[in-house]
């Protein structure tokens, strides 16, 4: 399908909306399909439609022209409706399709709306797509998605954009949570996470902090997001006070504080994508989940991740009593990998 063509017949701008609702790495990883489609029809005003707490790292995206933040319950629905319909969408792409997505486009009455084939809401949209066969990274699924309209993309790194102010914002809050004698390199670390399955122990991330602290010399501070301070406080703890949190923070303070770091340390999660798509060094934790699909970086940048062996991993689950597959990575580990990713951006 050509959306050029497709406006044209329908006598409006080719302004498109693109959608997922959430979570912060899923919304991350969309945007190098974002990138295919300003690149495939560069003369199209794109927007894009996500849960208020995640509009803020699309924030300065170069290839949107605005971001509509979905607000919680029946009257955050019936506002992003008035909004979209107020804008007059000549096309609408969904990557998330769940029931909430699927019915907004439907209700806001966009011409063109392509999404997926799953169960009853497929008939929601004017066109169904789905990415082929064989592809497995969570980048690459975006952007093949994006072939039932024409577009070609390649798998690249997703991107979160930052003014040079932002970042030096960051590196102040660094320095203040950090006191004078501030050492380098300083590494952040993310303790927290949304799944409990996912998170390696705080007390290893204490342990790492010690490591990194005496045989880098490094400067460690720990980020959180709401409702995480207990895991920071909990990490540092164990560290012998080599490990410092800063204060809670929104996401693009958190952000700018990630970017003026010289590598980050992150569990299996938002905070970790966002680290990436910051271009910073990134050393990922992984448990219960796959990494070629949710950590399509190694090899593209000073990317690492580390992973255990245990026959039960990837499972896939969000909680776990057992949790071997965590338990079994020790900070030797990662300390090694974070010397790499340290040497690579060196």
């Amino acid at each position: 399908m050509d959306l050029e063509a497709a406006a044209r017949r329908a006598g409006i701008p080719l302004r498109i909306l693109v959608t997922r609702l959430r979570y912060l790495g899923d919304v991350i990883l969309t945007t190098p399909a974002l990138a295919a489609l300003a690149k495939r029809y560069p003369g199209a005003e794109i927007h894009y439609l996500a849960e208020a707490p995640y509009v803020p790292v699309l924030e300065g995206n170069p290839h949107l022209a605005g971001v509509i933040p979905l607000r919680p319950g029946l009257a955050g629905s019936l506002g992003a409706v008035a909004a979209i319909r107020k804008l007059r969408f000549s096309a609408a792409i969904d990557l998330f399709y769940n029931p909430r997505s699927a019915a907004l486009l439907f209700l806001s009455g966009v011409p063109v709306r392509v999404g997926g084939s799953r169960r009853i809401r497929r008939r929601l949209y004017t066109h169904v797509a789905a990415p082929p066969p064989g592809v497995r990274s969570a980048v690459a699924h975006h952007v093949a998605f994006l072939r039932a309209i024409g577009v070609e993309g390649e798998e690249t790194l997703p991107r979160v954009y930052l003014g040079a102010a932002e970042v030096e914002e960051g590196r102040a809050a660094i320095a203040r949570a950090l006191g004078r004698g501030e050492r380098r390199p300083v590494i952040a670390f993310h303790p927290g996470g949304t799944w409990p399955a996912k998170r390696w122990a705080a007390e290893s991330f204490g342990r790492l902090a010690v490591a990194a602290r005496a045989e880098l010399g490094a400067a460690v501070v720990a980020v959180a997001g709401p409702g995480e301070e207990g895991i920071a406080r909990e990490a540092a703890a164990a560290s012998e006070g080599a490990l410092t949190p800063l204060p809670p923070m929104p996401i693009r303070l958190a952000a700018s504080a990630l970017a003026a770091c010289d590598a980050v340390v992150a569990n299996d999660g938002g905070v970790m994508h966002l680290s990436v798509a910051l271009g910073r060094p990134t050393v990922a934790v992984f448990g219960p989940t796959e990494t070629g699909i949710w950590f399509p970086y190694e090899g593209a940048g000073p990317f690492a991740v580390v992973t255990s062996a245990t026959p039960c991993a990837p499972c896939h689950r969000h909680v776990c009593d057992g949790g071997e597959c965590l338990k079994s990575i020790e900070p030797a580990e990662v300390l090694g990998r974070l010397r790499e990713v340290l040497a690579w951006r060196s």
